[in-house]
């Protein structure tokens, strides 16, 4: 769920610095689209490093409890050698 949490709060961050770079370049009259994502998506990348910490956070902290709890026992590797 924090994945979907963190995911969203990007995309809703990437679609708001468009409209506000949208509408920045509409009232300089600047009409380059590729200009616009360019601009648009490194002001979200600086944006969601700022921002966005506590999330991205939260979520690194239950990716590495989930991926803690699908390594193998070593102890139960072991055993399972010697009963062989």
């Amino acid at each position: 769920m924090t994945v979907v949490r963190y995911s969203l709060l990007r995309m809703m961050l990437l679609l708001g610095c468009v409209l506000f770079v949208w509408l920045v370049f509409h009232l300089v009259g600047v009409d380059n689209p590729l200009l616009l994502l360019v601009v648009a998506g490194a002001l979200s990348l600086v944006l969601s490093f700022v921002l966005l910490r506590g999330p991205r956070e939260e979520m690194a902290r239950q990716l590495a409890e989930r991926a803690q709890h699908r390594l193998p026992d070593d102890d139960a590797e072991d055993r399972e050698a010697e009963g062989r």
